[in-house]
């Protein structure tokens, strides 16, 4: 097996963990905080054999909105926070009025390029996009609230957009523009 898939696999497996707690943690928590009943039951039946099954539909559409919400919003955050920790830190090197500002909000530790790399924002941004396509699919089949697949497409596209201007910036060491030397 190469070095590249191998850092990709263990680089994937803390999206991948928070990705299935987030979906738990949605249906767990409201289910204990509403007091919601619910019947777990197991039917070889599709990709998975454990089915969660509540009282009503609009209990079940309820829960379904928290927990696609909560997987996003899991994966959503540290994805943002990787892309912009590198962007700040490119922008650092290639401006030094930006280096000032860091320093004035007092946020220079923040801004280090020791635990993110391309490959580490490219991965979660994939698993986001994945959470995101299967909560909007949800969404078109009435199974998730609009506002939740709404924001679930706005934050992928944010992300998706994100990477694609962190790899910019990543290009732009190894091919710099010409024009800026001129």
């Amino acid at each position: 097996m190469s070095k590249l898939l191998k850092r990709a696999l263990k680089i994937s497996l803390i999206p991948a963990i928070l990705m299935i707690a987030g979906k738990a943690i949605g249906i767990i928590v409201p289910s204990m905080i509403y007091d919601l009943e619910f019947f777990i039951e197991n039917n070889i039946v599709g990709l998975t054999s454990i089915q969660i099954l509540f009282t009503d539909s609009n209990i079940t559409l309820f829960v379904n909105s928290i927990s696609n919400l909560t997987m996003v919003l899991f994966l959503a955050v540290p994805t943002l926070y990787f892309i912009i920790k590198t962007s700040i830190y490119q922008t650092t090197l290639q401006n030094p009025r930006t280096l000032v500002k860091i320093t004035k909000f007092n946020i220079l530790k923040w801004i280090t390029k020791k635990d993110v790399t391309f490959l580490h924002i490219f991965i979660w941004t994939a698993f986001l996009s994945m959470a995101s396509i299967i909560t909007i699919a949800h969404t078109l089949q009435g199974q998730t609230y609009n506002w939740v697949g709404v924001s679930a497409g706005v934050i992928a596209l944010l992300s998706i957009w994100g990477t694609i201007k962190t790899f910019e910036l990543e290009t732009d060491k190894i091919y710099p523009k010409e024009n800026s030397y001129y």
